[in-house]
C-alpha cells in the first residue's frame, strides 16, 4: 500500500546526495508527486515528474508492483538502487531495462562555440525564445508536447520555464526547454520534428538555451536516452559522468 505525500520534506532524507534533478525538482515543491510506504515517516518513496519515476530508500514489492505512473502509457523508472532495480525486475513484468547517459553538474561551456552553434540554421528557418505562442503550439502536437508539458498552463511555463523554438513555414519544427526545473537550474528536453532533422536545429536550439542558462546563472542540466543525445552534448560541451540503468514500462 502507498501513501501520498503531502510535503516533499518527508521524502527529504530519503533522497539527499541523489545527483536527479528532477528528484531537487519535486523537493523544491516546484513539481511532482510523492508516494511512500508511510507518509509520516516513509522509509520506501516514489517520486513522480513527468514520466519519471524515481525510487528511493528500502525496496518495497508493494511500491514496485503499483508504480504510481502506471496509469500512464509510457513510464521510466530510475531505481537508486541495485536492491531497487531487482525489485523493479522482479515485480514489474513490463519493464525493459535501458541504459541513459549523465552528464557533470559542472562543465566549462565554450561561449563563442554555443554562439555559432545557435546562429548555425539553414536558410528559412528561425530560432527565437519560447513564449507563449510557442508554448500552446508545442501542445498542440504529439512529438512536441514534452517541450512543455511538465506545465500546466502558459503563465506557469513564463514563471519557471525556459526554451527556445525553431520556426519554419509559420511552423514549429524544433525545440529545446524545460522538461523540469528547481530554483537551481532545468532539466533540458528536445525535440525535433522526423522531417527536420539532422540540420543542426536541435544543436541551435540547445546552444541557445544553454547560454540564455548560464546568462542567469541556472544550471542547465542533460541526461540522455540515447547515443545520438549523449553526442549531442558533448558536442555542446558537457562531460560525461557516468551511463546507469532505468526501466521503460509501456502500460
Amino acid at each position: 500500500m502507498m501513501e501520498p505525500l503531502t510535503d516533499p520534506a518527508a521524502a527529504a532524507a530519503l533522497l539527499t546526495g541523489w545527483e536527479q534533478p528532477m528528484v531537487w525538482s519535486y523537493l523544491s515543491g516546484r513539481m511532482g508527486k510523492g508516494y511512500a510506504d508511510h507518509a509520516a515517516a516513509p522509509r520506501s518513496v516514489a517520486v513522480c515528474v513527468g514520466d519519471f519515476t524515481f525510487l528511493a530508500g528500502e525496496e518495497n514489492v508493494a511500491l514496485a508492483a503499483c508504480l504510481p505512473l502506471q496509469q500512464r502509457a509510457f513510464t521510466i523508472v530510475v531505481p537508486r538502487t541495485p536492491a531497487w532495480a531487482l525489485c523493479v525486475e522482479t515485480h514489474c513484468p513490463r519493464s525493459k531495462p535501458v541504459t541513459r547517459y549523465a552528464f557533470a553538474k559542472h562543465n566549462s561551456f565554450d561561449a563563442a562555440r554555443l554562439r555559432r552553434f545557435a546562429a548555425c540554421l539553414p536558410q528559412g528557418y528561425l530560432l527565437r525564445r519560447m513564449e507563449e505562442a510557442d508554448y500552446y503550439a508545442a501542445r498542440q502536437r504529439e512529438w512536441s508536447r514534452d517541450l512543455v508539458s511538465g506545465y500546466p498552463d502558459a503563465a506557469a511555463y513564463a514563471a519557471h520555464g525556459a526554451g527556445y523554438a525553431v520556426w519554419h513555414g509559420g511552423a514549429l519544427v524544433c525545440g529545446a526547454s524545460s522538461y523540469a526545473d528547481w530554483p537551481g537550474g532545468i532539466e533540458i528536453e528536445i525535440d525535433c520534428h522526423p522531417a527536420h532533422r539532422r540540420r543542426g536545429l536541435a544543436r541551435a536550439c540547445a546552444a541557445a538555451l544553454v547560454l540564455d542558462c548560464l546568462a542567469r546563472g541556472l544550471h542547465p542540466s542533460w541526461d540522455a536516452a540515447n547515443a545520438v543525445s549523449a553526442h549531442l552534448a558533448q558536442t555542446l560541451g558537457y562531460t560525461p559522468a557516468d551511463f546507469y540503468t532505468a526501466y521503460e514500462i509501456t502500460k
